[in-house]
Parts: C-alpha cells; sequence; structure tokens
C-alpha cells in the first residue's frame, strides 16, 4: 500500500467507515431531514456508480410509488413534507393553473413601455383585465392608447417594486377595484451594464433590489392572497437570455439574471403541488417601441427627440431587426396557459445555449476513487430535481403555436 493510500484509509478509519463522523452526520440529518427515502430510478443509479451491492440492497426493500398531485382545494397551500425538505414526486408536470385566461386578473410591473407593456397588451387581448405598474406618468399616457376602447379593463398603479410596503398598496387597491388577481408578471427589470470587478455598491444594491428582491418581495405579498382565492394563480419573471448564457460582459446583469432563474425554479420546486404556477420569461432582442407597426408616432418619444439633433431622431426612427413587444408578450401568455417553467422566445441562442450546459457535463469528474454507498444515500435528496424531467415530458407535447392562448 502507498503511503498516500495508507494515510487515506487511516484517516477514514478515524471517521468511520462511511468517511464522516458522527458530529457530521447528525447536522447533515438535521439539515437534510430523517427519513430519507431513495426515489425512483436510485438503484440504477447506484449501480451507474458501480454500487451493485447496495442498488441490490436498496431494490430489496420497494420504494413508495411515485403518484400525480391531488388536485388542490381553495386555498390550499404548499404541501409540507414530514420528516424530509422535499414533497414526494409527482408522476406529472404541474396542469396549468390558468388554462383560460378570459376575466382573470393580471398585473405587470413595469409596464408602461417596452416588453411590460407588450405583455399587458398581449393580456388585455386575451380578455384579462390588466394592471399597469408605472412609475413615469409620460409613458403611461402614450401606453394606454394603444388599448382598444373596448378592452376588459385597464388599471394603472403607480408602484415601485422595491418599496415592499408598495406590493401590499398594489394588491389592496387591484382587490378594491377587481377583487382578485391572477397573474403576477415581475418585468421591473435595470439594466446595469457594468462589470462585476468594477462595479460600485449602489451599482450592485439598486440592480439586486430591482432585478432579484422584488421578485420574492411579489411573492410573499401575493401568494397568500391567490391560495386563499383558490381560483389558480400564476408568476411570471422576466429575466434574459442572460440568465441562461452569460455572453455579455455586463456581470452585474448577469448574475442577478441568474438569480432570479434560480428563484423561479425554486419556487416551482416548491409551488408543484399547489395551483399556483410558476414560469420565467428568458428572451433575446425585443423592440421596446409598442408603436412600431401601428402606422402612428410614439407620442412619450416624439416629445424625448424634439430637442435631438437630425442625426439622433434618424437613430431612434430606424427600424428595428428586435421582436415586436406584443409578440413577446403573446409568448409570455402561451407559456402562461401551458404552464411552461421556461418561456424562451428566440431560437437563435439555442447552440449557446447547448454549449454551456455542455460546459458542465464535461466538467464533471470521471470516477476515480470507490465512491462510499452512505455518501450517495447522504446525497440521494439533492441529487436529483423532478421539475426538470417532468417539463422535458410536458414540451413533447406539440402545439400548433407559441403565440396563442
Amino acid at each position: 500500500m502507498s503511503k498516500k493510500a495508507d494515510t487515506r484509509a487511516k484517516r477514514n478509519a478515524a471517521r468511520g467507515q462511511d468517511g464522516d463522523s458522527a458530529a457530521a452526520k447528525l447536522g447533515r440529518r438535521e439539515f437534510l431531514g430523517t427519513g430519507m427515502a431513495f426515489g425512483v430510478g436510485a438503484g440504477g443509479l447506484l449501480a451507474s456508480l458501480g454500487l451493485s451491492h447496495y442498488a441490490n440492497a436498496q431494490n430489496a426493500a420497494p420504494a413508495p410509488a411515485a403518484s400525480a398531485p391531488a388536485a388542490p382545494g381553495p386555498g390550499a397551500g404548499p404541501r409540507r413534507p414530514a420528516g424530509g425538505f422535499r414533497a414526494p414526486e409527482p408522476k406529472f408536470s404541474q396542469p396549468p393553473p390558468l388554462k383560460d385566461l378570459k376575466g382573470k386578473v393580471a398585473y405587470v410591473s413595469a409596464a408602461s413601455d417596452g416588453i411590460g407593456l407588450g405583455i399587458a397588451r398581449a393580456a388585455s387581448l386575451a380578455g384579462m383585465k390588466v394592471v399597469i405598474g408605472y412609475r413615469n406618468p409620460q409613458r403611461l399616457a402614450a401606453a394606454l392608447p394603444l388599448f382598444p376602447s373596448d378592452n376588459p379593463g385597464v388599471l394603472p398603479v403607480l408602484h415601485d417594486v422595491t418599496d415592499r410596503d408598495g406590493w401590499q398598496k398594489m394588491l389592496d387597491q387591484v382587490v378594491q377595484h377587481y377583487g382578485k388577481l391572477h397573474l403576477v408578471v415581475n418585468n421591473a427589470g435595470i439594466k446595469t451594464l457594468t462589470e462585476a470587478s468594477k462595479a460600485t455598491y449602489a451599482e450592485w444594491d439598486d440592480a439586486v433590489a430591482v432585478n432579484f428582491t422584488a421578485i420574492y418581495n411579489s411573492v410573499h405579498v401575493c401568494l397568500p392572497h391567490m391560495l386563499k382565492h383558490g381560483e389558480g394563480g400564476h408568476f411570471v419573471t422576466t429575466a434574459s437570455m442572460g440568465g441562461l448564457l452569460p455572453g455579455v460582459n455586463a456581470g452585474i446583469y448577469t448574475s442577478t439574471k441568474i438569480a432570479a432563474v434560480g428563484l423561479m425554479e425554486a419556487l416551482r420546486v416548491e409551488l408543484e403541488s399547489t395551483n399556483i404556477g410558476t414560469g420565467v420569461f428568458c428572451p433575446g432582442g425585443v423592440n421596446t417601441n409598442n408603436y412600431a407597426g401601428t402606422g402612428k408616432d410614439n407620442p412619450y418619444l416624439e416629445k424625448r427627440m424634439a430637442n435631438m439633433p437630425a442625426r439622433m431622431r434618424q437613430f431612434f426612427k430606424r427600424p428595428s431587426s428586435s421582436m415586436d413587444p406584443l409578440e413577446a408578450g403573446e409568448r409570455v401568455l402561451n407559456g402562461v396557459v401551458h404552464n411552461d417553467l421556461f418561456i424562451l422566445s428566440h431560437p437563435e441562442f439555442k447552440p449557446g445555449m447547448q454549449e454551456r450546459f455542455d460546459a458542465i457535463m464535461a466538467s464533471t469528474p470521471a470516477v476515480e476513487t470507490p465512491i462510499p454507498p452512505a455518501r450517495v444515500a447522504y446525497e440521494q435528496g439533492v441529487m436529483h430535481c423532478g421539475i426538470y424531467p417532468r417539463e422535458i415530458a410536458h414540451r413533447k407535447h406539440k402545439r400548433k403555436s407559441y403565440l396563442t392562448v
């Protein structure tokens, strides 16, 4: 036996056969929860790691059968597993809580312009009553004429998404005006194109407050209301392709958008057994001018351009090759009615995303030394996340269009 191997053996013997001290085991059990059972497919996983003897021992005791989640009743909250931190895995993807949008109420933050206005317009055209979160009265004044006079309802609400009390005030206004809220679109964002290595504290604080903290502010306030009325609800966050493919040299923007994607994935895990859906919208380039293609001039932009040099006015009036904001909004609503976890609108980013995911897989080390069975048993609860295979299965059902609701 080599000196290195002998040292490793003595160290493992001192820790115990599984390579862990009793204190470490206890601490992790307290964190992970006791009574952790191997999920479906654990035996195959162990066998693939060269632990067939342990896989056979696990297969000797039948694992509890996975089942689809029971339909939650009005006011039902998230399932709370007794003894672990994750509920039993359902067989199927969560049914769409908002399959029919007509008559439902949507709140879209930062909806007086850009993608937010496109989403609000699409929601209105789908028969929803729309609440527009805004901060700039001039932008709002230019946005309102884009809604037809016979719309189901448009309610502007002055709202700063970084104000936690403001979220409750927004919900109170919605309930007073429409009675209930069904869809929350966290669209507000700040595009701080600063490198992470050069950013100031203030730049970090502002970006985190808008791009991340505001999302869980909305959940904290609006989720109990949705669970209470029991008619189904949905949260969508507008992230960016930067949340999946950090290709731009803007560390603050990239990191906060990746965080936003992760939060929506975590909410899918937590809320999958309820009638509250979740999704994250990761678009590429979208034109911010909702008047493009209408044959009318945007009064807000016209006012801003009044004192600009002719060359600058031409720059703002040039045709855009980016996606129309209404089309982006229609794709978001299509994702809502199908309860898509990832709402992606720009297929040209697929090769780049594939490279990133391939790089992660290529970085996984080979099995160089035997993996302790007890370590695999301990890690089993976090070695698999069922929302992904269920989303893959959900995506196999082809739809005629990604624009219709």
